[in-house]
């Protein structure tokens, strides 16, 4: 399975690493940089975007991730749930502000729970350990390998069991900075409810970092499902102005409730289409290693067929990956357009890891926007933990596709060749030829 995610950890230095406890610590009242300044009074559903500096990428009519991140844990004045693939922080990054942020909600007696992926625990076991001695904090692995057979794959928290953040970014400077990337503030007690569930339901079969590791394969029966109302949920965000939103999640195995599989709302609303599909996803690929196949290929063949445009964005990293000629294949269908996008390198060195569009999102006819962590593969739907919300609304729709626009239209972003050959684009830990390294 590839994961976009674990190549970024890789990234992470581990002295940066043993940082974590002494960021916490001895800047406790240092103040966060200053950023875009953030609403008086926000929104019930905001998108929060990841804008990469040095580039015209997305939307600045959006709340940038790090300020609204910030925002969010000044609110907590109880818990914070925080479920995330890693940790990754640099000296002077912008992860170094959100610990600061965090360190302060403990010290006012915020109880912060933050649950990590085993398997990168094992390759980079410094952040949870500094961080499960500091006060305040409770720190558990979940290991899904021994569940359903994938990873900790969803980037989610929660605040005070009433508002839940989800969306692409990671726990990681880079997300906050050099990575385009999408994600959804709801301020909602159902919603966060519901995704509550989700996280109670990790953290009840994760382990203490200095507990031994149990590789026994083993079946995990959900907890029954505490519906929080009647679906979709109706969220007023101004006179006149309401959001329908459902929850969704994966894998089907190991949820609160399989009708709220991921797999089947986002087939529902790919068959609801009637005027344009705009996807802009970071993997794509219907099959899978194992026999699990994705219905999307399909879904958006039939799309096309019946008249509806079809538009995807795919970034650079997918070329030489195992879904690339599926892509290329789609590309060839009538009413079918896609486009690879490539974000310029940073003026201030080589990032491993970084400066590529890790959006997971898709607007349907300007008026349905899904956001996820999934990648667009078998093993993110049947194997993984990923979330996703889906809303019905004009305004959220319509900031969703320009923020497509803004991609579709780069002058780092050009038409797929079905028929062309790509050669593979540097990224990992070593830099090109004639480039300097920064971070990692």
């Amino acid at each position: 399975m590839p994961s976009f995610d674990r190549f970024l950890s890789r990234g992470v230095a581990p002295a940066a690493l043993a940082l974590l406890a002494v960021t916490l610590a001895t800047h406790s009242h240092a103040a966060p940089p200053a950023a875009s300044p953030v609403s008086a009074k926000p929104m019930p559903v905001e998108l929060v975007e990841t804008r990469p500096v040095e580039t015209a990428i997305g939307n600045p009519a959006l709340q940038a991730a790090l300020p609204a991140w910030l925002a969010l844990i000044a609110d907590a004045r109880r818990t914070l749930d925080i479920e995330e693939f890693y940790l990754s922080t640099w000296p002077g990054e912008p992860m170094d502000p959100v610990l600061r942020a965090l360190g302060e909600a403990a010290r006012r007696g915020v109880k912060i729970r933050l649950l990590l992926d085993s398997r990168m625990y094992r390759t980079y076991p410094r952040d949870a350990d500094s961080l499960s001695n500091v006060p305040g904090w409770q720190v558990r692995l979940v290991d899904f390998g021994r569940i359903s057979g994938g990873i900790q794959h969803a980037k989610f928290f929660l605040v005070d069991g009433r508002i839940a953040y989800v969306g692409s970014q990671n726990f990681d400077w880079r997300s906050l900075e050099h990575i385009h990337e999408l994600g959804v503030a709801i301020r909602d007690e159902r919603v966060a409810s519901d995704f509550e569930q989700v996280f109670e339901m990790d953290w009840a079969v994760g382990r203490a970092p200095s507990a031994p590791p149990d590789t026994t394969r083993q079946a995990f029966v959900p907890p029954a499902y505490r519906s929080s109302g009647a679906l979709p949920y109706r969220i007023a965000q101004a006179p006149g102005d309401t959001v329908e939103l459902w929850p969704g999640w994966s894998p089907r195995g190991f949820v609160p409730d399989t009708a709220l599989w991921d797999l089947t709302r986002i087939v529902k609303t790919l068959d609801d289409a009637r005027g344009e599909i705009a996807i802009q996803i970071y993997a794509y690929s219907p099959t899978g290693r194992d026999a699990n196949t994705l219905p999307f290929d399909a879904a958006l063949r039939r799309a096309a067929a019946r008249g509806v445009r079809v538009k995807m964005i795919v970034p650079d990293w997918t070329v030489g990956g195992g879904g690339f000629k599926s892509i290329q294949d789609l590309a060839t269908v009538p009413n079918v357009e896609v486009r690879l996008s490539s974000v310029p390198e940073w003026s201030g060195g080589y990032i491993p890891f970084a400066r590529v569009e890790h959006c997971k999102y898709m607007v349907v006819d300007s008026l349905v926007t899904w956001v996820g962590t999934d990648n667009w593969e078998p093993s993110y739907f049947f194997n993984t933990r990923n979330l996703s919300v889906t809303m019905k609304n004009r305004r959220l729709a319509r900031q969703a596709r320009a923020i497509f626009e803004s991609s579709w239209t780069a002058p780092s972003t050009s038409p797929l060749d079905p028929k062309a050959t790509y050669a593979p684009r540097i990224h990992g830990d070593q830099p090109p030829a004639g480039r300097v390294k920064y971070g990692g």
